[in-house]
Protein backbone atom coordinates (compact mmCIF):
# COMPACT_ATOMS: atom_id res chain seq x y z
CA UNK A 1 0.00 0.00 0.00
CA UNK A 2 1.27 3.18 -0.74
CA UNK A 3 0.77 6.46 -0.10
CA UNK A 4 1.97 9.13 -2.77
CA UNK A 5 1.95 12.80 -2.54
CA UNK A 6 3.05 15.00 -5.25
CA UNK A 7 5.79 17.92 -4.02
CA UNK A 8 3.90 20.10 -6.36
CA UNK A 9 0.66 19.88 -4.60
CA UNK A 10 2.04 20.97 -1.16
CA UNK A 11 3.89 23.54 -2.71
CA UNK A 12 1.20 24.54 -4.20
CA UNK A 13 -0.28 24.86 -1.00
CA UNK A 14 2.45 26.87 0.97
CA UNK A 15 2.20 29.22 -2.22
CA UNK A 16 -1.72 29.55 -1.00
CA UNK A 17 -1.26 30.01 2.56
CA UNK A 18 1.79 31.86 2.71
CA UNK A 19 -0.07 34.83 0.29
CA UNK A 20 -2.99 34.59 2.82
CA UNK A 21 -1.30 35.33 5.05
CA UNK A 22 1.40 37.55 3.72
CA UNK A 23 -2.03 39.76 2.70
CA UNK A 24 -3.28 39.19 6.39
CA UNK A 25 -0.09 40.78 7.72
CA UNK A 26 -0.06 43.42 5.20
CA UNK A 27 3.21 42.25 4.40
CA UNK A 28 3.10 39.67 1.11
CA UNK A 29 6.51 40.78 -0.24
CA UNK A 30 7.92 39.17 2.98
CA UNK A 31 5.84 36.33 3.90
CA UNK A 32 4.98 35.57 0.40
CA UNK A 33 6.47 32.36 -1.17
CA UNK A 34 6.61 32.21 -5.12
CA UNK A 35 7.56 29.05 -7.38
CA UNK A 36 11.01 30.90 -7.92
CA UNK A 37 11.65 30.08 -4.12
CA UNK A 38 11.81 26.33 -4.65
CA UNK A 39 15.10 25.57 -4.38
CA UNK A 40 15.23 27.64 -1.39
CA UNK A 41 13.11 25.10 -0.08
CA UNK A 42 13.97 21.59 -1.00
CA UNK A 43 15.70 21.28 2.38
CA UNK A 44 12.64 22.37 3.87
CA UNK A 45 10.92 19.67 1.75
CA UNK A 46 13.25 16.71 2.96
CA UNK A 47 13.11 17.61 6.97
CA UNK A 48 9.30 17.66 6.40
CA UNK A 49 9.13 14.55 4.74
CA UNK A 50 11.67 13.10 7.29
CA UNK A 51 9.52 14.41 9.64
CA UNK A 52 6.31 12.51 8.25
CA UNK A 53 8.53 9.50 7.61
CA UNK A 54 9.28 9.76 11.41
CA UNK A 55 5.09 9.69 12.15
CA UNK A 56 4.56 6.89 9.91
CA UNK A 57 7.09 4.32 11.11
CA UNK A 58 7.30 1.57 11.98
CA UNK A 59 5.25 0.49 9.16
CA UNK A 60 6.92 2.61 6.61
CA UNK A 61 9.84 2.83 3.95
CA UNK A 62 10.59 6.47 2.01
CA UNK A 63 11.01 6.21 -1.65
CA UNK A 64 11.49 9.77 -2.70
CA UNK A 65 11.42 10.52 -6.64
CA UNK A 66 11.70 13.66 -6.79
CA UNK A 67 8.76 15.03 -8.23
CA UNK A 68 6.76 13.08 -5.36
CA UNK A 69 7.45 10.86 -2.55
CA UNK A 70 6.01 7.79 -1.87
CA UNK A 71 5.86 5.61 1.54
CA UNK A 72 5.49 2.22 1.06
CA UNK A 73 3.12 0.69 4.12
CA UNK A 74 3.50 -2.22 5.73
CA UNK A 75 0.12 -2.56 7.65
CA UNK A 76 -0.37 -5.50 9.60
CA UNK A 77 -3.16 -7.23 8.61
CA UNK A 78 -5.98 -6.35 10.60
CA UNK A 79 -5.46 -2.71 10.10
CA UNK A 80 -8.71 -0.91 9.00
CA UNK A 81 -8.08 -0.31 5.32
CA UNK A 82 -11.08 1.60 4.30
CA UNK A 83 -9.35 4.45 6.85
CA UNK A 84 -6.38 4.71 3.86
CA UNK A 85 -7.58 7.62 2.10
CA UNK A 86 -8.28 9.30 5.62
CA UNK A 87 -4.71 8.68 6.28
CA UNK A 88 -3.44 10.19 3.03
CA UNK A 89 -5.46 13.57 3.35
CA UNK A 90 -3.90 13.67 6.97
CA UNK A 91 -0.38 13.27 5.43
CA UNK A 92 -0.82 16.00 3.07
CA UNK A 93 -2.08 18.71 5.73
CA UNK A 94 0.40 17.70 7.99
CA UNK A 95 3.23 18.27 5.23
CA UNK A 96 1.44 21.27 4.20
CA UNK A 97 1.23 22.88 7.71
CA UNK A 98 5.03 21.46 8.57
CA UNK A 99 6.11 23.48 5.44
CA UNK A 100 4.69 26.46 5.94
CA UNK A 101 5.88 26.40 10.07
CA UNK A 102 9.48 26.09 8.40
CA UNK A 103 8.71 28.76 5.92
CA UNK A 104 8.00 30.67 8.39
CA UNK A 105 11.13 30.15 10.64
CA UNK A 106 12.86 33.06 9.49
CA UNK A 107 10.61 35.92 9.26
CA UNK A 108 7.38 34.96 11.77
CA UNK A 109 8.50 32.26 14.33
CA UNK A 110 5.63 33.30 16.42
CA UNK A 111 3.64 32.40 13.56
CA UNK A 112 6.12 29.19 12.65
CA UNK A 113 5.01 28.27 16.47
CA UNK A 114 1.44 28.32 16.09
CA UNK A 115 1.39 26.38 13.02
CA UNK A 116 2.99 23.57 14.73
CA UNK A 117 0.79 23.82 17.85
CA UNK A 118 -2.08 23.26 14.97
CA UNK A 119 -0.12 20.87 12.99
CA UNK A 120 0.02 18.58 16.23
CA UNK A 121 -3.88 17.75 15.44
CA UNK A 122 -2.92 15.93 12.11
CA UNK A 123 -0.04 14.15 14.12
CA UNK A 124 -2.68 12.68 16.64
CA UNK A 125 -4.85 11.46 13.75
CA UNK A 126 -2.00 10.39 12.09
CA UNK A 127 -1.61 8.22 14.87
CA UNK A 128 -5.07 7.54 15.12
CA UNK A 129 -5.43 5.87 11.69
CA UNK A 130 -2.34 3.93 11.87
CA UNK A 131 -3.56 1.99 15.38
CA UNK A 132 -7.15 0.88 13.68
CA UNK A 133 -7.74 -2.21 13.94
CA UNK A 134 -10.51 -4.42 12.83
CA UNK A 135 -12.54 -6.83 15.09
CA UNK A 136 -11.36 -10.03 15.28
CA UNK A 137 -13.87 -12.52 13.58
CA UNK A 138 -15.60 -15.05 15.50
CA UNK A 139 -15.09 -18.79 14.19
CA UNK A 140 -16.65 -20.86 16.56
Amino acid sequence: MNVEIEKSEVLDALHRLSADFGVKLQAPEILTSTSDDEERMLPMWRDTVAELTGLLSPYCVLNDAGDRVFFNLEMPVNWKSSAFDNLVAQCKAFLSNALFARWLDAVRPDAAALYRNLNKSFIVAIEHILSLREKPVRTD
